[in-house]
């Protein structure tokens, strides 16, 4: 709950401003300790998340590194590669096609007419069938996605556009959260959150904490290489933008 008084106090004035509730969410989601809770509780229990739980560890590492790019392509293609189990696809047979992938979550209701909370259920696929179909998936052919948040974009390197950045690693990690409660939901199955031992929890916490930390007051790779280059490219790119809307 308080969680969730201090994001409605952010959003309560009439404008949204997403320079202030973006870090909200972050210090929420991607503290430590939620995301060693969602990694052993969450990716490394239910079925549909197994297989890509190794992936979702090597991206969140990447994540508290400062390496975002890393992060980011590592994480992309988990969001299909999750859909397609859930489908019940094995890598035999015909692969589902790319708009029964797309709309996955939205025909949640479909699957499960009397889903578990069906207050949040509903909340939930509201917002992960946005975030997929108008942003994530959004086909390079009808404009761009908010804050490159794009598939597409990554995969085939169609500009130079910035996508492998920290709150677009935030915003994957908040989608594969909300994928993971949209499962509990349908299948009606004891969250394994509720069921972890303290010290399970803490050895990823631990981990964690030391990626981040690693990276205090030290000049690490990540941001010898990475961060001031990708800074000063996503200025150029804003600069570029606006000479040419002001052309």
């Amino acid at each position: 709950m308080a969680d969730y008084r201090k994001l409605k106090d952010l959003v309560a004035g009439d404008t949204l401003d997403e320079n202030i509730l973006l870090p909200a969410l972050e210090e929420i989601a991607m503290a430590p300790r939620m995301r060693a809770l969602q990694q052993k509780g969450r990716f490394e229990a239910l079925p549909i998340f197994k297989g890509c739980a190794a992936i979702i560890e090597a991206g969140v590492v990447s994540y508290y590194r400062e390496n975002y790019i890393s992060a980011y392509l590592t994480l992309v293609p988990v969001v299909e590669g999750v859909i397609l189990r859930w489908l019940g696809y094995s890598g035999q047979g015909g692969k589902p096609s790319f708009k029964q992938v797309k709309r996955f979550i939205a025909n949640s209701y479909r699957r499960q007419p009397c889903p578990g909370n069906p207050l949040f259920h509903e909340i939930y696929v509201t917002v992960a069938d946005k975030l997929l179909t108008e942003h994530l998936f959004k086909p390079s052919g009808d404009g761009e996605a908010h804050a490159n948040f794009n598939r597409h974009l990554a995969s085939h390197l169609l500009n130079d556009s910035q996508f492998g950045t920290k709150e677009n690693c935030v915003r994957l990690c908040l989608l594969l959260d909300v994928m993971s409660e949209l499962y509990i939901y349908e299948v009606y199955c004891q969250d394994p959150r509720f069921y972890l031992s303290g010290e399970e929890v803490q050895l990823k916490c631990e981990a964690y904490i030391q990626a981040s930390m690693d990276r205090a007051g030290f000049c690490t790779p990540e941001r010898k290489l990475l961060i001031k280059k990708n800074a000063n490219k996503a200025m150029e790119t804003d600069a570029s933008k606006a000479g040419v809307a002001n052309g």
